[in-house]
């Protein structure tokens, strides 16, 4: 049986915003180095050539946009273009239905004591719609998430029976202090038919992925789920300097079918990197970041926006990033 695991649930695995050897966090001091140089610099070639993205997130408080989300989506979208343009950024918006908005179900599993992500695993599956209808076939998305970056990077995420798509990311936001910091993630996706996932626990997701049985814990080990209904739109794309235009997305989480949002996020990225050959388009996303998010756009975070380094998950669970 999947019972819904409560969002105010807290583990002591906490990944701290340090710049280290072997750190997952980096951070940007108060210093004349950028975060993505101190990054490369601490993790220098080949050390993060798994890694072939980078993504650049931001909280918004719903109180701070409209009520209505469609009416939110308009105001954020109006408000990014307005102040990248001030900031002297260039952002395009799509010609076609800019706002026209998806949606699917994100569930999230784990056990009570959310045992896979003090493993550093976390497990979601997306469930998405046609005509109302949901689709027989599911996307099944394992992350390893460690403090340690090339742990995190060795996690194998091997899975049998099923095409799978590997990637390693660099995730920015803003942290505690408000300094801007990144972690490191690798995530592997896989789609299969819904009935063959069966009830849903540990051995089901292991006949996938046979490395979640050698965890610890029993094949019938029973996985709570989390379900958030997710509305994204992708207006447009922002330019930056040495990479294909970013696309720009924003998300709007609720706990609902067709409820209010209780949290919305803006997010741009770009894929298929060399991340030790695009310091250029580092560069530009990082100060888009401090001028733009952190500069004009300030007044769309909540008060505890610097707790969760711009991840949506760590806010839904109450996984604070430490400050130490």
């Amino acid at each position: 049986m999947i019972r819904k695991l409560l969002s105010s649930v807290a583990i002591g695995f906490t990944a701290a915003f340090l710049l280290t050897a072997t750190g997952g966090q980096t951070l940007a001091a108060a210093d004349s180095k950028a975060l993505y140089v101190r990054t490369l610099e601490s993790y220098p070639a080949p050390k993060l050539n798994a890694v072939d993205g980078r993504e650049y997130k931001i909280l918004v408080d719903p109180a701070k946009t409209q009520p209505v989300m469609a009416d939110a989506f308009q105001d954020l979208w109006t408000r990014v273009q307005s102040a990248a343009a001030k900031q002297g950024f260039t952002v395009r918006q799509k010609a076609k239905d800019p706002l026209k908005f998806e949606m699917y179900n994100k569930n999230y599993y784990d056990t009570s004591d959310q045992f896979l992500w003090s493993k550093g695993y976390l497990l979601r599956i997306t469930q998405r719609f046609k005509d109302g209808r949901p689709n027989p076939n599911v996307t099944v998305t394992v992350k390893s998430i460690h403090e340690d970056v090339l742990r995190t990077l060795a996690t194998p995420l091997a899975v049998v029976g099923a095409k799978a798509e590997l990637s390693g990311k660099d995730s920015v936001g803003f942290g505690p202090g408000g300094k801007l910091g990144s972690y490191i993630e690798k995530d592997v996706a896989f789609s299969v038919p819904r009935e063959s996932l069966g009830n849903l626990t540990l051995g089901d997701f292991g006949r996938y992925m046979p490395e979640l049985l050698a965890l610890g814990r029993p094949s019938d080990t029973v996985l709570l789920e989390t379900r958030v209904f997710t509305y994204k739109v992708k207006p447009g794309e922002l330019v930056l300097a040495g990479v294909e235009p970013c696309g720009i997305e924003m998300e709007a989480w609720s706990a609902a079918d067709g409820g209010v949002p209780f949290l919305y996020d803006i997010s741009f990225s770009y894929d298929g990197i060399d991340m030790y050959a695009v310091s250029p388009a580092h560069a530009a996303g990082e100060q888009f970041m401090f001028k733009v998010v952190k500069g004009e756009l300030a007044g769309l975070a909540g008060a505890d926006s610097d707790k969760w380094g711009g991840s949506k998950v760590r806010k839904l669970f109450n996984r604070p990033i430490s400050s130490k």
